[in-house]
């Protein structure tokens, strides 16, 4: 049987448009976080053909709840939303991890060559400088 998928119609009403007009651009942005969340939550229940009884049974919890959840209007605690992702294999909280910093050296390099093999030189490079720590470091290059 083929699902028939209608399109939302345009429709204005007064009273809707003035309740829309009091949401503030942070509440707007909380509501569409939320329903974002649970169309996510949601696809991936489809994804792997879960229905709610069967997130409600692995949670712990009754498909009231389940539905209250993918209302998009739930307000979710960080431990129910890991245990959901838990439960369908994908990670809804993502904790930002420290970025590296690039580093940047600072160093003095003094260049001396030294004939070895007639294609060795040496470079010595002093005083190498990152978040405050001091190295040498000493480069070899060959050359043709």
């Amino acid at each position: 049987m083929k699902k028939i998928i209608k399109k939302a119609e345009n429709y204005r009403s007064k009273v809707l448009d003035d309740l829309l007009s009091e949401i503030t651009p942070e509440e707007q942005r909380i509501t569409d976080r939320r329903m974002k969340l649970a169309a996510r939550i949601a696809d991936v229940m489809e994804e792997k053909g879960m229905r709610k009884k069967d997130l409600a049974k692995a949670m712990g919890v009754q498909p009231s709840l389940v539905t209250k959840w993918l209302s998009g209007t739930h307000n979710f605690t960080a431990e129910t939303l890991w245990k959901i992702g838990d439960v369908l294999g994908i990670e809804l909280i993502t904790l930002r991890e420290e970025k590296e910093e690039p580093v940047v050296y600072r160093a003095e390099i003094n260049v001396r060559q030294q004939v070895m093999n007639e294609s060795l030189i040496e470079y010595e490079v002093k005083n190498m400088t990152s978040i405050g720590k001091k190295k040498n470091l000493l480069l070899t290059s060959y050359s043709n």
